[in-house]
């Protein structure tokens, strides 16, 4: 038993309220950041979507400006 990748928010918040830091010192932010872009990446392929379209919805036109830390 699992958590759906679809559960995009869930999944992000169960990380952060593990790492339980202002700075995300004990997970790392790279980490969560990581595991996070492959949850949107699973769920775009789940839905058969591109991830930028998966990220940006329907009318999403442009590829989404990478996200650094």
């Amino acid at each position: 038993e699992g958590i759906e990748a679809s559960e995009q928010r869930l999944i992000d918040q169960i990380m952060i309220d593990l790492d339980a830091t202002p700075n995300k010192s004990e997970l790392g932010a790279n980490a969560i950041l990581g595991v996070s872009l492959a949850v949107a990446r699973a769920a775009a392929e789940s839905a058969d979507l591109p991830l930028f379209r998966y990220i940006g919805g329907p009318s999403a036109h442009v590829l989404p400006v990478p996200m650094m830390n």
